[in-house]
């Protein structure tokens, strides 16, 4: 049988293209073995937020090829879609095709398999007004507990400092018939949770005349029978839907978390940024998630370094992210991207700089993180247990439904169970705990 393995790199967005491309590889007879072993074709996903993401993404092509060089080495993802010329130049790679191209996987696979490998043209697109395409959805998880679903590709906010619009075209929204079609597929798989993604979910619906929201999407997919945990990935503050926040605290199968990326604390940073709220805004949407959602987790994004960027601007940030109390920190130092427009503002930020703010930003992150999830020992919370262990103590770990995880001494059979779990004590960022009675409290 021929072999397979499949490195992602980047977000929820490009797990479920991934998803997609393991499941034709599947049905196509291939094993898929760890990135870490030889395989006949290495499919790398690649992303391009950053330039280390770029850097990485060349160095982990350049390993893969030494160490297995009989190998197909195909490149696809955003960094193949911004820069395609740059992996076509390693030597060793087979193929480079984007991300509106994903949706040909199964004929770039036929010609491997027919030995009539050929380099796949690019196709000039129109980042402003070109649609994203939708790989065919998945009719397995990927996972035994958890299944990526994308409801919506694209985006249209043009954030100054962002290049992924001109990687993934125009938002744009998945139809909500092929979306219930695989949701119903997953659920015969045994797969307890459903993670909604898209690279702007906030604006599902918007570009077919919001006759549909991303709260008709929680609706119909809370009321599949086998789904029984549903929770969004990143989802940005603008546009954030009125009353998504009410509908989901309805629906019990929504998990008490949300990841809010809010780059920049400071309302200056952000105008130049083309962020679209204030931190005042910010805060409102926060207050009201925390009102509805007892022990809600709020994760969040933040940008340090940005051009124009002042002491005051930072001191800023930092006062807002501990106001605002995160259980978690994603910290990164701006980083220019070819044709956006900060990447030509004045006053770029000196690399030392930008270093000593990601450093403190880090601490801060942290520090918060720990409170916390200490704040949370003593309470009973729903975990899906995953097939996973950790090495200390042979513990089965899982998800609360705030995204904390959690490590407990139980058997084999307590996997992809939801079960009550007390929490006793933290180590690093995973919360210990036993198995409790029927007392809840999420």
């Amino acid at each position: 049988m021929p072999t397979a393995s499949i490195l992602t790199f980047g977000c929820k967005v490009n797990q479920y293209d991934s998803n997609t491309i393991y499941d034709t590889m599947v049905r196509s007879g291939y094993e898929i073995v760890d990135p870490e072993k030889n395989a006949d074709i290495c499919v790398v996903n690649t992303c391009t937020v950053t330039n280390s993401a770029d850097q990485k993404a060349r160095q982990i092509i350049r390993r893969i090829i030494r160490k297995n060089p009989q190998a197909k080495i195909i490149v696809t993802g955003c960094y193949a879609e911004s820069d395609r010329q740059a992996i076509k130049a390693i030597p060793g790679v087979s193929l480079v095709f984007g991300n509106r191209e994903k949706t040909e996987f199964q004929r770039y696979l036929n010609m491997i398999n027919n030995k009539k490998l050929l380099q796949i043209e690019p196709i000039v697109h129109d980042a402003v007004r070109e649609h994203a395409n939708f790989s065919i959805g998945i009719s397995s998880s990927g996972d035994r507990t958890r299944a990526i679903v994308k409801v919506q590709d694209g985006c249209s906010a043009f954030c100054t400092y962002c290049i992924i619009p001109f990687v993934r075209g125009r938002m744009t929204s998945r139809p909500l018939t092929d979306i219930m079609k695989e949701v119903g597929r997953i659920a015969t798989t045994n797969c307890k949770e459903i993670v909604i993604t898209g690279v702007h979910l906030a604006s599902y619906g918007f570009d077919i005349g919001k006759e549909k929201t991303l709260s008709d999407v929680l609706k119909q997919v809370h009321s599949i029978d086998g789904i029984e945990r549903i929770r969004l990935s990143s989802i940005e503050p603008m546009n954030f839907p009125y009353n998504l926040a009410d509908c989901m605290a309805e629906l019990p199968k929504c998990q008490p978390h949300f990841h809010l990326p809010l780059q920049a604390g400071s309302d200056q940073t952000l105008k130049r940024m083309r962020r679209r709220y204030t931190v005042e805004e910010y805060a409102g949407l926060v207050e009201k998630l925390r009102s509805l959602f007892p022990s809600v987790g709020i994760t969040t994004d933040i940008m340090v370094g940005f051009p124009g960027e002042t002491d005051r601007d930072f001191e800023d940030s930092t006062s807002f992210v501990e106001e605002m109390s995160f259980s978690q920190l994603h910290v990164f130092r701006y980083s220019p991207r070819r044709n956006t427009p900060a990447a030509d503002y004045p006053n770029q930020v000196d690399p030392q700089i930008s270093a000593e703010r990601s450093k403190r930003m880090i601490d801060l992150g942290n520090k918060l993180s720990a409170t916390f999830r200490e704040q949370m020992i003593g309470k009973t919370v729903n975990v899906l247990v995953e097939n996973r262990r950790e090495d200390k103590g042979n513990l089965l770990t899982g998800f609360s439904g705030n995204y904390l995880r959690v490590a407990v001494d139980a058997p084999d059979t307590a996997t992809n169970q939801i079960l009550p779990i007390t929490l006793k004590s933290l180590s690093g960022e995973t919360l210990r705990g036993s198995i409790a009675g029927s007392t809840i409290n999420s």
